[in-house]
């Protein structure tokens, strides 16, 4: 029966490098028993090898002529996706300063027209309603900002 791995998976990378080196050569370059290794390429079975390993495990499948190293590529691909949240919450972040910035540039802008002589009723609400919007942006801002706190996600 074949077990069915996950995509971009250690277990994954690991079976694709001793499906071309063998288990006999994986066992001996990483020191340990086929068993061993078999687990490594068993995700449910947890552990994993070491660093020296598993560099061990990519060397010796580019050497068989493997055109890339399996689990260094695994390794990449998972951390580029763990770091996609991060960078969208820091592409928010950005978004959210911009816009509190520009905001509160239209609240201090109506608002000081709210000063000068002859200003009407008009104005005056018009100066509410930009210092409501500008509350709310820096609100939001407020929000984002906490989220970077650790333990709330985007700092993690």
């Amino acid at each position: 029966m074949t077990k069915i791995r996950a995509p971009l998976s250690f277990s994954l990378a690991i079976t694709t490098a001793v499906g071309v080196i063998g288990w006999d050569q994986a066992a001996k370059i990483t020191r340990r028993s086929k068993r061993a290794v078999r687990y490594w390429s068993e995700s449910d079975q947890g552990g994993l090898p070491t660093l020296d390993q598993a560099m061990a495990l990519d060397k010796a499948f580019m050497a068989a002529g493997g055109g890339f190293a399996p689990i260094l590529e695994s390794y990449a691909r998972q951390l580029d996706i763990s770091l996609l949240d991060t960078l969208a919450c820091r592409e928010a972040l950005a978004d959210d300063i911009a816009q509190a910035t520009q905001e509160s540039a239209d609240a201090i802008s109506s608002s000081i027209h709210v000063t000068l002589p002859g200003s009407t009723p008009t104005e005056i609400y018009h100066a509410i309603k930009e210092t409501e919007e500008a509350s709310g942006a820096m609100n939001r801002l407020l929000t984002r900002l906490k989220s970077f706190l650790p333990g709330n996600g985007a700092a993690q």
